[in-house]
């Protein structure tokens, strides 16, 4: 039996109302807000549960804190801030990726990541 726990409640919730990938840490954070004991560990927990049933999805960036979004966003691509380490969705994706391939290789997946600084940390207040 799988019980819906308030926390898993809030968790979901927080992912699914991101616009972008959030860290546990960030996950957290918004979490408190509703839940100010709430720890780690239970987001840990729960992101794992989330990954399991499918409604959650890592995103992996080299050299980047894992990142966590919900499964059901389109297929796109991120913008990491190399100064702040937040990642944001790229809308769109990149006409004729597939023609890169060298010749008689088949493609069945991309993924493209731009680096840089976001507009917080290219323009602080």
């Amino acid at each position: 039996m799988v019980y819906t726990t308030q926390q898993k409640l809030v968790l979901n919730r927080v992912i699914e109302a991101s616009e972008r990938p959030l860290t546990a840490y960030e996950i957290l954070a918004e979490a408190q807000k509703e839940l100010p004991n709430l720890g780690i560990a239970t987001v840990y927990r729960s992101l794992r549960q989330f990954q399991a049933d499918g409604q959650v999805r890592l995103v992996e960036i080299p050299g980047a804190t894992p990142h966590y979004e919900s499964a059901a966003r389109h297929h796109h691509h991120f913008f990491l801030c190399q100064l702040c380490q937040r990642l944001f969705n790229l809308t769109g994706c990149v006409r004729g990726v597939n023609s890169l391939a060298p010749e008689n290789f088949s493609v069945s997946r991309h993924e493209i990541v731009l680096y840089g600084e976001c507009a917080d940390c290219k323009n602080p207040a």
